[in-house]
C-alpha cells in the first residue's frame, strides 16, 4: 500500500509517494548495476519501448500555493501516464501524447488570474540508461484533458533550450526548431544559452508537442528543457 505524505518547501507543495519496488521498476539497484557492467547502451536508447518522459516543478507565487497545487491536481487526469513526485518535481511517463497532455493539464489547472506562476521541466526521450519499467503505455484514444482545458486561454512567456544527442549535426536541428517557432508565429527570440517564445498558452504546449515528436524521429536520444510563466510583475 502506497503511503502519500504531504511537506511544503518555500512556496511550493510536493506530494512525494512511497512505494514498494515493483517488478520491472527502473530501481536503483538496476542503475547501479549497469554502471559497474557497462550495461548502458551509449550507442542507442536504453530502451526499445516507447517511452517519453517530463520531469517538472510547478511554482504558483501567491500565498495560497498549496491549494492551488492540490487543486490542479485533482483536476488533471493522469490515467495516461506514470507518474511519481519527490522533494524536487514530479515526473509523467508513458506515451508522448498522454505525457505532453498531463503536463498541459496541470499547468492550465493551476492558472489564477493576476498570479505569476512558472512551470520548469524537461522533456526527454532515448537516455541511454534508461530502462523499460516506471511507465504507462497501455492508453489508447483520445488524450483526456485537452478536452477539459481546451477553452482556457491566457498568455504565456517561455524560454526553451533543445539537446539532441547523439549526432554531430545537432546545429541543424536545433535551427529548425526555431524555424518550427517562427511558422507557429511564437516570436522567437535568442537569449543566452536558450530562446524565448510567447504566445497563448495552447500554442505554446502545441509548439512543445511538435519539437519532441520531431526529435523523436530525427535523434536517438533529446532534452528539451523549458520554463513557463504567467503574469510576471516584471516590466520590460
Amino acid at each position: 500500500m502506497a503511503k502519500r505524505v504531504l511537506f511544503r518547501v518555500k512556496s511550493t507543495l510536493f506530494i512525494f509517494v512511497k512505494s514498494r519496488e515493483k517488478k520491472g521498476r527502473c530501481n536503483n539497484a538496476t542503475r547501479r548495476m549497469l554502471l559497474s557492467t557497462g550495461g548502458f547502451a551509449l550507442g542507442g536508447r536504453g530502451t526499445k519501448l516507447d517511452i517519453s518522459g517530463c520531469r517538472f516543478s510547478l511554482y504558483p507565487m501567491d500565498s495560497d500555493f498549496v491549494s492551488i497545487i492540490l487543486n490542479a491536481l485533482e483536476k488533471t487526469d493522469t490515467s495516461g501516464v506514470w507518474s511519481q513526485s519527490d522533494a524536487l518535481s514530479t515526473v509523467y511517463r508513458g506515451k508522448l501524447a498522454y505525457v505532453a497532455d498531463a503536463v498541459r493539464g496541470l499547468f492550465v489547472n493551476a492558472f489564477r488570474p493576476g498570479v505569476h506562476m512558472a512551470l520548469e521541466g524537461q522533456f526527454s526521450k532515448g537516455c541511454p540508461g534508461d530502462c523499460d519499467g516506471d511507465s504507462l503505455l497501455t492508453r489508447e484514444g483520445p488524450v483526456p484533458n485537452l478536452p477539459l482545458v481546451g477553452e482556457k486561454h491566457f498568455p504565456v512567456q517561455a524560454k526553451i533550450a533543445l539537446y539532441p544527442m547523439g549526432i554531430p549535426d545537432y546545429i541543424d536541428k536545433i535551427a529548425g526548431v526555431w524555424r518550427m517557432a517562427e511558422k507557429a508565429r511564437l516570436n522567437p527570440v535568442s537569449i543566452h544559452y536558450a530562446t524565448r517564445i510567447s504566445g497563448d498558452v495552447h500554442e505554446v504546449f502545441d509548439y512543445l508537442e511538435a519539437v519532441c515528436r520531431k526529435m523523436e524521429a530525427e535523434v536517438p536520444h533529446y532534452i528539451l528543457c523549458f520554463t513557463l510563466s504567467v503574469n510576471s510583475p516584471t516590466q520590460e
